[in-house]
């Protein structure tokens, strides 16, 4: 089993860096090794989810907004599975951590719970995630908590202040996801196929191209900084990358240098955030919901 990690550790550590993409091969006795007594899981489930509808009427269709926000009955099923089949959840942290091979104590069945963007359907997940003793990590874009940008249709109000992010802390930890625009869908972009702010060139030669991309990810962890009172310096233990974002040759290798560990978006079957994330959609049911837990792709 072949794992793709952007790490900033491992490439310090293996010497290894190609565009950012670090290439470890798991052992086929990972599952089976100990670590200060205990057994050390060969893989840990990431679910990505973007937000949660109560509206019985939300489409299924992939060109929908509503398509990426999963029905409050079904994430209520899918929570109470994770219960009774004795998941834990872990924080961004933890699987920091893990990956890197740290001292760190693991429960019997871990699982890293994640929401993307701060929507204000999230609010609809934490009665659900506290009735089931679990907790999960949100990955924050500061132009949203900020209020400049509104929802798939400029609907006002869709993604959670600054305010009312700082009252979840708690149940939801926080990661970094993004800056002012990074992840601003570039509609008319000068490369037509380019829709990603931070993959986009925009015209622009590399060192203005980089410059703004840096740019961005100062502003926003600034941002998150001074909002939740975190020390200077602070990057988080994950960063996610927005969109399809990191299909630049350089991109990779610098956010490989800034976070230590980066999910990025690999499309498979539909999907994105396929490499060690799997994002759940409206239209899934129960059984493919199992079947995302039990995924080789999680494999280290």
């Amino acid at each position: 089993m072949t794992k793709l990690l952007l790490s900033s550790r491992t490439t310090r550590r293996l010497g290894l860096l190609a565009a950012g993409l670090i290439l470890a091969l798991a052992s086929s006795g990972l599952a089976g090794a100990q670590f200060q007594g205990e057994r050390i899981p060969a893989r840990i489930p990431v679910i990505s989810y973007q937000g949660v509808t109560a509206d019985p009427g939300v489409v299924h269709g992939a060109s929908q907004p509503g398509f990426f926000d999963v029905r409050l009955e079904a994430f209520k099923e899918q929570m109470r599975y994770l219960r009774e089949e004795g998941y834990s959840a872990i924080t961004a942290e933890d699987y920091e951590k893990w990956v890197h091979g740290e001292d760190v104590s693991l429960p019997d069945k871990p699982v890293l719970i994640t929401f993307d963007d701060g929507t204000r359907s999230a609010q609809l997940a934490t009665p659900v995630l506290e009735e089931n003793g679990l907790a999960a990590t949100m990955y924050v874009v500061s132009g949203f908590a900020d209020g400049d940008f509104g929802g798939p249709h400029g609907e006002p109000g869709w993604y959670l202040s600054w305010d009312e992010l700082k009252q979840s802390t708690g149940l939801w930890e926080m990661q970094f996801h993004a800056g002012p625009k990074g992840h601003m869908y570039v509609r008319d972009p000068p490369d037509p196929g380019c829709r990603s702010f931070y993959a986009c060139r925009l015209g622009e030669g590399e060192p203005a191209y980089q410059a703004r991309v840096k740019s961005d990810v100062a502003q926003g962890l600034g941002a998150m900084r001074s909002a939740f009172g975190l020390p200077d310096g602070w990057r988080g233990s994950s960063f996610a990358v927005p969109w399809d974002g990191a299909a630049e040759d350089w991109l990779p290798a610098y956010l490989a240098s800034q976070f230590p560990v980066v999910f990025v978006n690999d499309y498979v079957d539909g999907r994105n955030n396929q490499r060690f994330r799997f994002e759940v959609h409206n239209p899934d049911d129960l059984e493919q919901f199992k079947a995302s837990l039990d995924s080789p792709r999680f494999a280290r």
